[in-house]
């Protein structure tokens, strides 16, 4: 308990350390900075300096407290995962601060391939809950499915496995088509979201 509080704290922390870069270069930054993109790298989305400096990484602490606090809510419920759920409380500190730097050093002017960085981000947060899904039990599993019957911890094995191998493959493909093009990028992960729908919904299905 004391150990993950700890990495709870550090992770707060981390969300809030890349502010420091905003502030330096607060003066450097346009009023308004671009929030969003295109697959072109264009920018269609906007929103004021202070917003972007400030408030983003309140947001991202806001979203992690939800996190969290959803997380061990489902721990007291329906048991612990602690591996998984050491996992989860570093996402949002990792998502936020590659998106903080990237915002704040495109504001300032610096070339960025901006669909590159959110693929390789969404990759490497696919492979990481693909390591450590299987360490999920049936019963929590089935938790997640409020209303439905108890899962066969054997079907669930089997299931966990693939929803995993499906989670770390899909991110290796989805590093690899970096090289490519947005569209395929795009395509593929409709196609990892489909896959992962499918074998979700049989492991929903096949009951005791």
């Amino acid at each position: 308990m004391m150990k993950r509080n700890l990495q709870l704290w550090l992770s707060y922390i981390v969300i809030l350390l890349p502010i420091g870069y905003g502030i330096v270069n607060y003066t450097a930054l346009p009023a308004k900075m671009a929030i969003h993109f295109n697959l072109d790298n264009q920018p269609n989305g906007m929103a004021a300096k202070s917003l972007v400096v400030f408030g983003f990484p309140v947001m991202m602490m806001v979203f992690q407290l939800i996190c969290v606090g959803v997380t061990r809510l489902n721990a007291n419920h329906k048991g612990p995962a602690p591996r998984f759920e050491r996992m989860i409380i570093w996402i949002v500190p990792v998502l936020s601060g590659v998106i903080y730097t990237t915002t704040i050093s495109y504001g300032l002017g610096h070339q960025l391939d901006i669909w590159r960085i959110a693929i390789s981000l969404i990759a490497f947060i696919f492979m990481a809950i693909g390591n450590y899904l299987p360490t999920i039990s049936a019963n929590q599993y089935t938790q997640l499915h409020r209303g439905g019957q108890a899962i066969r911890p054997m079907i669930w094995r089997r299931v966990r496995y693939w929803l995993g191998y499906t989670l770390v493959g899909g991110g290796i493909l989805l590093l690899l088509s970096i090289a490519t093009t947005p569209w395929i990028s795009v395509s593929l992960m409709g196609i990892i979201v489909v896959a992962l729908f499918i074998t979700s919904l049989y492991g929903t299905l096949v009951h005791s």
